[in-house]
C-alpha cells in the first residue's frame, strides 16, 4: 500500500520542490558499522550473516518514513512497507538481481530469501523483470573494504530508490567492521535521515539475542 504526499502540507515541501529540479540529486555517505556481534551470532547459530545483516537493515529503513518515500512521476509517494532487492553472483560468475520480501521476523523472512537466491544463483542472465519501487537496491562488495562508492542513475527517470552498498568485513583489533554507503534522492532523504538509519542500524548489529 502506499499515500500520496500532499506537497504543499509536507513539511519538507520546500526542499522537495529545490532538489526536484537538480538534473542530479543523489547523494551519498560512507561509514564503517561495527558488525561484530551480528557477525559472532550469525556464526555461532550457522546462520549466513549475510542475510542476517540485509534483514537487520531493512528493519531499519522500514522505521524511518524517507526510506519508504518515492517518486511517482514527479510526485512522492510513501509506501507502508518496502522489501529488498540485490546483487546475487551467479553460479556462472555473472550478475543477478534477487527480490527478497521484508516479513515481521527473521525466521519468516529466511523462509523465502533462501529459496529466492538460490534461484538467481542458478539463472543464466541479470533479470531485471521483478524490478519495483517498493524496494531499496543493496551492492554488495564482499571483496573490497572500500570508503567511496559512486552509482549509475536512471537520470530523469529515477523512482528515488535508496541504494545500500555492503562492503568487506574486516578485523580491526578485537572488532570487525563492514563498510555502509547510503546514496539516495536528495528531494527525499537529507543526511539526517541516513544518520538516523546509521544509528538505529548499529544499535540493532550490537543487539544480543
Amino acid at each position: 500500500m502506499k499515500q500520496v504526499i500532499d506537497i504543499d502540507t509536507w513539511d519538507r515541501g520546500s526542499v522537495f520542490r529545490h532538489f526536484i529540479r537538480y538534473s542530479n540529486p543523489y547523494f551519498g555517505v560512507c561509514t564503517d558499522v561495527d558488525c561484530t556481534t551480528a557477525y559472532r551470532y550469525a556464526k555461532t547459530n550457522g546462520i549466513s550473516f549475510f542475510l542476517y545483516y540485509f534483514y537487520l537493515s531493512l528493519q531499519t529503513a522500514n522505521a524511518i518514513p524517507a526510506f519508504r518515500t518515492r517518486l511517482e512521476k514527479a510526485q512522492p509517494v510513501i509506501y507502508d512497507r518496502v522489501h529488498g532487492s540485490p546483487t546475487i553472483r551467479r553460479n556462472d560468475g555473472g550478475m543477478g538481481f534477487a527480490m527478497l520480501p521484508y516479513a515481521d521476523h527473521f525466521e519468516d523472512f529466511m523462509q523465502t530469501a533462501e529459496p529466492e537466491i538460490a534461484r538467481v544463483k542458478a539463472s543464466a542472465d541479470l533479470d531485471a523483470s521483478q524490478d519495483r519501487p517498493d524496494t531499496l537496491y543493496y551492492s554488495i562488495l564482499p571483496w573490497i573494504r572500500f570508503t567511496s562508492v559512486s552509482h549509475p542513475f536512471d537520470l530523469p527517470n529515477t523512482e528515488g530508490v535508496p541504494i545500500l552498498t555492503f562492503g568487506q568485513v574486516h578485523d580491526e583489533g578485537q572488532r570487525c567492521k563492514m563498510p555502509l554507503a547510503i546514496h539516495a534522492h536528495h528531494a527525499l532523504m537529507d543526511g539526517q535521515h541516513m544518520a538516523d538509519f546509521i544509528r538505529i542500524f548499529q544499535k540493532s548489529l550490537d543487539r544480543v539475542y
